[in-house]
């Protein structure tokens, strides 16, 4: 394991540690964590289940200049003032992440620190600063060679928005709203899937859409989780990075980004996310991004995402390993269903402890070793009820296609 000076990234977070922070005497969340303030010494992440990082970079948001994600001490506030989850394991809190000299070093830095910690197995929560940093993210997950999944709760896709048909990915700025474009044409990809969920039809070219189904990537729009947040959780369990940005939550409950619309995710929907990712436990990475400070009325946007952090920090106590390919201890029950005039057949596996579904996909022995546990695709109970209709399910369709030598 490499060695990395991780002071030299970070600067202590500004407010002290006085007992006049604390609304009260008992044991706040913020009394059991470890965190670098003006008051104490850098800590030591070594054993930690989760580490937080607060960011302030802004420069991927070229539409204005006024707006700034410096939020994340505002967050923190609030999050350290409820009550510490049953059964919470060590949290360091980091401080906030230094901003390099332009945006490329922010990235490259970033991925330094996040390369760091996932082989470790500690669990990274990004406070802050604006979407464009999952870029960052991913670079450390291609340093790593790990072939990863990246789901993003947005109201636009993030690919190929706002860009004319002759730009190169490559070579186009990377901004807030474009950069799932960069990522999708690294060279030496590492990227198996990109999800989003929550997306707004009328907010989104055509183009884009046209291109996620090209690249056999997965989106979940809006309308069709608005009633079922249930949905989500096979999106979520198998993603290794969630990258939320705020503006698809609904202004009326967090007013505090300046793209969110009247419509979008409710407060409880967002937490409930939230929840999914803490119980995944493939899932490594999670950021709340785009929180503008100067736009947050009465802190309601800083209190919701302080409430997302918690319900994470809750839900990861009930992570286990229930992948057919890796689970340890787990009985799996499984479920194969014939379809009519195919000749195919899908295979559905059922976890007893956990009632999560799985789809295997038909891999050859070569793509089983290439892919590993992509060979196997997080599903939901409707997916076998699809299937049971003589369907194949959509995200089947996707994953196959994913699937290449």
């Amino acid at each position: 394991m490499r060695e990395l000076d991780l002071s030299v990234y970070f600067d202590p977070c500004p407010f002290l540690e006085t007992d006049s922070f604390y609304r009260d005497r008992t044991l706040r969340l913020g009394r059991v964590v470890e965190k670098y303030t003006v008051r104490e010494h850098f800590p030591s992440a070594e054993g930690a289940d989760v580490v937080l990082i607060g960011l302030s970079e802004s420069r991927g948001v070229q539409e204005s200049r006024e707006y700034v994600c410096n939020g994340a001490d505002n967050i923190r506030k609030d999050l350290y003032n409820l009550y510490p989850p049953q059964g919470m394991g060590k949290v360091v809190d980091l401080g906030n992440f230094r901003c390099g000299k332009n945006l490329e070093d922010t990235y490259y830095a970033l991925d330094e620190v996040i390369s760091y910690f996932l082989p470790k197995d500690t669990v990274v929560l990004l406070l802050g600063g604006s979407q464009d940093l999952t870029y960052g993210v991913y670079r450390a997950y291609a340093r790593l060679r790990r072939m990863a999944n990246f789901l993003s709760v947005d109201a636009r896709l993030n690919i190929a928005e706002n860009m004319t048909a002759d730009e190169n990915p490559q070579t186009a700025p990377l901004t807030h709203n474009t950069f799932m474009s960069r990522i999708a044409v690294e060279p030496d990809n590492y990227l198996f899937n990109y999800i989003n969920i929550g997306y707004q039809t009328y907010l989104v070219d055509p183009e884009a859409r046209s291109l996620m189904s090209k690249l056999n990537f997965d989106s979940c729009r809006l309308g069709a989780i608005r009633d079922d947040i249930q949905e989500t959780e096979p999106y979520v369990r198998g993603a290794d990075c969630l990258s939320f940005d705020l503006c698809a939550v609904k202004r009326s409950e967090s007013p505090a980004n300046p793209w969110a619309r009247p419509t979008g995710l409710n407060a409880e929907q967002a937490c409930q996310i939230f929840r999914y990712a803490g119980m995944s436990r493939n899932l490594q990475v999670a950021g709340v991004f785009e929180y503008y400070p100067m736009l947050d009325r009465e802190g309601q946007s800083a209190e919701l995402a302080s409430q997302m952090i918690w319900c994470f920090l809750d839900a990861m106590q009930y992570r286990m390993d229930d992948h057919p390919l890796t689970g340890e201890n787990v009985e799996f029950k499984e479920y194969i269903v014939p379809l009519e005039n195919t000749g195919r057949e899908l295979v559905f596996y059922k976890c007893k402890q956990t009632d999560r579904w799985w789809m295997a996909l038909p891999c050859t022995e070569d793509q089983k070793k290439q892919y590993g546990r992509h060979c196997f695709l997080p599903c939901g109970y409707s997916d076998y009820q699809t299937a049971l209709r003589n369907e194949i399910p959509a995200r089947w369709w996707g994953a196959l296609g994913r699937i290449r030598i």
